[in-house]
């Protein structure tokens, strides 16, 4: 038996914050589904995620 989980890497980030569609890929500006914004300009001018279920960026 492995003790090996599932992936090991978060996807909230690719979680439309909005309507909960998994993203899979790279990221798109908007959601595909309902046209959430998925991508906003951090303080350095960076691409970041919103934070998930608030529908505030990161960079706030």
């Amino acid at each position: 038996m492995s003790d090996e989980g599932g992936d090991p890497a978060c996807w909230l980030a690719n979680v439309c914050p909005n309507c909960g569609l998994l993203v899979e890929g790279r990221l798109p500006e908007t959601c595909p589904r309902c046209g959430e914004t998925l991508i906003e300009n951090g303080p350095n001018g960076d691409a970041v995620p919103p934070i998930a279920g608030t529908g505030e960026g990161l960079g706030r």
